[in-house]
């Protein structure tokens, strides 16, 4: 059973340029022309729902965005690279700038504090209840999404300058 690694740099917006370090763990933003565009990227391999819980972190070392438009999240493999974690039908995602969290809609709830860097986001699905919970910097944030679905999800970071 393979687990995500590493972001896949051949799985990434089309919008923007997303660059990945040769460890695969660093992803820079490096579209500095168009301000409003969105950059996500996918992990290298999805998260089996076999794990039964799973958890990662995200460090923001630099570049927070003019807005401190970061969002983390997860998603099935067909969604649009080019849209934000939680807008689309499969996938979901905590939201930087605004502290929401989106579950598969464009109308977000408020789950909680704004992000930016210097934090650590950290993310767990529970693959036996079929919750998430999100933890900023080591404090979890409570649960939230009761209703995904059992399914192989691919971690999705995105952010925009």
């Amino acid at each position: 059973m393979d687990l995500p690694t590493a972001w896949n740099p051949d799985d990434k917006s089309t919008y923007t340029h997303l660059s990945v370090d040769s460890s695969g763990l660093r992803v820079n933003h490096e579209d500095l022309i168009m301000s409003d565009v969105v950059g996500a990227i996918r992990a290298n391999h999805p998260i089996p729902p076999q794990c039964k819980l799973f958890y990662f972190e995200v460090d923001i070392i630099m570049g927070e965005g003019k807005n401190k438009w970061i969002r983390i999240g997860f998603c099935e493999k067909e969604v649009n690279l080019n849209r934000m974690p939680g807008w689309d039908d499969v996938s979901w995602g905590y939201h930087g700038d605004n502290g929401y969290f989106y579950c598969c809609s464009r109308r977000g709830s408020p789950y909680g504090p704004s992000f930016s860097t210097g934090d650590t986001i950290g993310c767990c699905l529970n693959f036996k209840n079929n919750t998430v919970f999100y933890t900023k910097n080591g404090i979890n944030l409570g649960s939230y999404c009761k209703s995904f679905r059992v399914m192989p999800f691919y971690i999705m970071r995105i952010t925009m300058v």
